[in-house]
């Protein structure tokens, strides 16, 4: 064999090592390695915002619940402080109480809209808002405009998990 075949075969098994390993990062890691990122679809069956208003004006906190019970929970802890945004997940009996509270029915009754006399957002007080998708269907509860039951179990669940970021969640 001469020193340009050994060569050749040398140059030859260098570039097959290189495109095989390059097809293997670029097309099979991936696939072993896939990360279960939602899709719209998966993230639009079931969310939960809830958002207060009134006499809080900027200072009034939020949340962002997904389908999976993960939470984002923006809130301000006093008047000229910074927001503080927290990110966690649900304790598992409040996912199901969510669950088991917020059925079609309930959701239907209670976000018809009604003329409210008077509002606690009128007179100083704090108002909250709920707009939540249920099976790809937006509900928006609104203590001040829907005809919400303040002692029924969707709005004593929805006060459950206010209490929960309150705590310190």
């Amino acid at each position: 064999m001469k020193k340009q075949d050994a060569l050749s075969i040398i140059i030859t098994f260098v570039m097959g090592f290189a495109a095989g390993v390059y097809l293997f990062l670029s097309q099979a890691a991936p696939v072993v390695h896939k990360y279960d990122v939602p899709t719209e679809e998966k993230v639009s069956q079931f969310m939960i915002v809830g958002d207060v208003y009134g006499v809080c004006r900027n200072t009034c906190p939020s949340f962002q619940v997904q389908a999976d019970g993960t939470y984002r929970y923006l809130y301000t802890p006093r008047a000229g402080a910074e927001q503080i945004l927290r990110e966690g997940e649900l304790p598992a009996e409040l996912k199901r109480k969510l669950r088991s509270a917020l059925t079609v029915s309930a959701l239907n009754m209670q976000s018809r809209e009604i003329e409210p006399a008077i509002c606690n957002s009128y007179t100083d007080g704090i108002d909250i808002l709920y707009d939540i998708t249920l099976d790809g269907t937006q509900y928006y509860l609104d203590s001040c405009g829907t005809d919400v039951d303040p002692d029924g179990a969707v709005w004593s669940t929805l006060s459950d998990v206010w209490d929960y970021f309150e705590r310190g969640a």
